[in-house]
Order: C-alpha cells, then structure tokens, then sequence
C-alpha cells in the first residue's frame, strides 16, 4: 500500500511540474516569441515579392524554424504551442492561395499542423529537461564545493586553536618559570595564529555570501588605487619587514566592484606571497588598464609556485609549504579569490617567473555588463 501512494504521490508531482513548465510566460520570453515570429513575417513577405516565379516553398520551412526558436529559445511549453498555432493559421491566411483568407479543407493542413505541433512540444520538452539537469548539475558542483571547503576548513582551524590553547596552558602554569622572551614569544605566536583563525572566517564568510541563493553583488564605481592603497596598509601592518612597492597608471581606473571583496582578493595575495614565498624579500604591485579591463598583479622574489599544483591552485583544496605547517594553508583563500573574481564577471590567473618568484594577475572589467544578474 506505501509503494502504491508514494507511486501516486510521485505522478501526481509530475503532473503539477509539467503543468507548471507548460504554463511558465515570462515577458522575455513574450518578447522573443512575438520578435521570432514578427522576423518570420517579414522575410516571407519580402521573399514573396521579390519572387517573380511565385515559389513559396521557403514559407513552410522559415515558420518550422521560427517554432523550433522559439520553444528552444523560451521557458515552458506555453509559447511554443500558442506560436506553432500562430505560424500554421499565418501559412494558411498569409501565404497560400487564397491569400488573407482562412481554409481548412487545403491539402496537407492536418499534417502541417501535426509536424509544427510535434516539433514545438518535443523542443520544449528536450530544452526544459536540459535546464533541470543543468540545475542539478549546477547544485551537486556547489555541494561537493562546499564538502571540499568544509573538509580543508576543519583541518586549517584545528591547526591554530590547539597552538593557542597550548600556549595559553603554558603561560597559565608555567608563568613564574617562563622568562620575559619566552613569555612574549609565546604571545606572538597566540597573536599570529588569531590572525589567522580572523582571516581565515573572512575568507570563509565571503565563499558562503557569494554561494547563497538569490544573493546579488552590490557593486559600485571606485578607484582601484584605494583599494590597493587600503590592502597594502593593513598588511604592511602585519608584515613590517616585507617592503611592497607599487606601481600605478597616470589615469584613474575606475571599475565596478565590491571593493570589500576586491581587498580581500589582494589581501589573499600578498598574504600568499608573504606565506609561502619562504624566501620573499619584495612584493611588487601593478596596476594597468588592458583594453576594457583593470589588469592586477601580485609579483615577488620568492620560491614560486611548484608546478604540480599550478593547475588546480584555485580549487578548496590543500596548499601547503614543504615543510607542511598546517596553519600556513592558503587553499581556502586563493579559492576565496577564484570565487570573487569570479563574481565580478573577472578572472584570475597563477604563474612562477622567469627570474624567479610567483605572479598572480587579476582582471577586473570597468564597464558594468547591461544584462548582469550577478
């Protein structure tokens, strides 16, 4: 009996899916089906007139066209229908003898209106099926995106918590035995492992806004130099002794963008230069306009990049040193920067350089996109 309901239960879903697919209108989706079908008019008429040998052959092929773009081009099976209607009663009225009247009783017109019939649902019905399975296909990349970040998330937070507890429990009983050097070399490493635990939730907050459904990217014109000004002052902040040294365009660029986001982006970057170029002794930025796009990039003199993970070097996966320090994974955050670049209808490239060292670029559109849904 329960295998008997969940079978109705299962049709009966069906049911109200294909009613629903067969009743989705959108208005551009009316605008396209009226703009096909007004084209198909138009070059019939023209073809027609300028066709001395009155051959209206190509009549019946342009309106088979026209109602296999538009149930392939619009949503549902609603529009499809009502223009395979639409373009056999348009051959029968505009184009056949006698013209700008209707007969049903011409030769072939229950075939023509099967074929045009068959031909729009049978369209819909494959290019509504191709939606759905890109969905899910769409939603089972994200999940094993987000198990991937998951996973390397857990193993990067674990690392830095058991180093501040560790050091915590040293200082709390065994504080009158520590000297002042160990003492404060204790609270540095606490600080540099809370820094990290810090930018390390950035990263993960900003993955976790951008993949949310129905979330839109704010985006506003600023001057990308303000940004860079920004992220290079709160780094050199933490990383003192590591000198940066930038290089900007006469012009300012100005772009659309988050620029919360954008200083995360370069943030990641010289935090990865800093990290994992083990003997980096100068970052260099530059800032330059490539035709339509703001071109970005983060260079420096250290170990580069080995070239095993170059390929998959922006996935949430593992990147870690030789000497494998656990808080020193920078997987989440170039993936972080692959995520907002790409958010910003930008894209983001890895490279080691011929004089040594590793070179990130970045390039960000400065015109906003007219038909951007972001």
């Amino acid at each position: 009996m329960k295998g008997n309901s969940a079978n109705k239960s299962l049709r009966q879903l069906k049911k109200i899916r294909l009613t629903r697919d067969m009743m989705t209108c959108a208005p551009k989706d009316i605008l396209v089906a009226c703009s096909l079908y007004l084209a198909s008019v138009a070059i019939c008429l023209l073809l027609r007139r300028w066709d001395i040998h009155n051959n209206d052959s190509y009549v019946a092929m342009i309106f088979l066209l026209d109602v296999f773009l538009t149930a392939f081009l619009t949503e549902g099976f609603l529009l499809g229908v009502i223009f395979a209607v639409l373009a056999v009663m348009s051959v029968d009225f505009i184009f056949t003898a006698p013209y700008w009247a209707v007969s049903f009783t011409l030769a072939g017109f229950p075939l023509t209106f099967l074929v045009t019939m068959t031909i729009s649902v049978l369209t819909s019905l494959i290019t509504s099926r191709a939606k759905r399975m890109d969905a899910v296909r769409r939603d089972a990349e994200k999940e094993r995106a987000y198990a991937n970040l998951l996973r390397a998330v857990s193993h990067d937070i674990r690392t830095p918590l058991t180093g501040i507890v560790g050091a915590t429990e040293v200082l709390l009983e065994q504080e009158e035995t520590l000297s002042r050097e160990q003492r404060r070399e204790l609270l540095q490493h606490t600080g540099e492992d809370a820094q990290w635990l810090i930018h390390m939730v950035e990263n993960m907050l900003s993955i976790t806004r951008l993949g949310a459904e129905n979330t839109r990217l704010t985006k506003t014109q600023e001057p990308l130099e303000e940004v860079i000004e920004s992220a290079v002052m709160k780094f050199g902040r933490r990383h003192p002794h590591l000198p940066v040294e930038v290089t900007l365009p006469d012009e300012l660029l100005m772009v659309p963008m988050d620029p919360v986001l954008i200083e995360q982006v370069l943030t990641n970057l010289l935090e990865n230069a800093a990290n994992h170029g083990k003997t980096t002794e100068k970052i260099l930025i530059t800032l330059e306009q490539d035709g339509d796009m703001a071109c970005l990039t983060v260079r420096d003199d250290g170990a580069g990049i080995p070239k095993p993970q170059l390929e998959n070097l922006f996935e949430s996966q593992t990147y870690r040193t030789e000497q494998g320090d656990g808080k020193r994974n920078m997987g989440i955050g170039l993936s972080t920067c692959q995520t907002i670049v790409t958010a910003h209808n930008g894209k983001i490239q890895a490279e080691n350089r011929k004089e040594g060292g590793a070179k990130f670029s970045v390039w960000l559109p400065m015109e906003e996109e007219s038909n951007e849904n972001s």
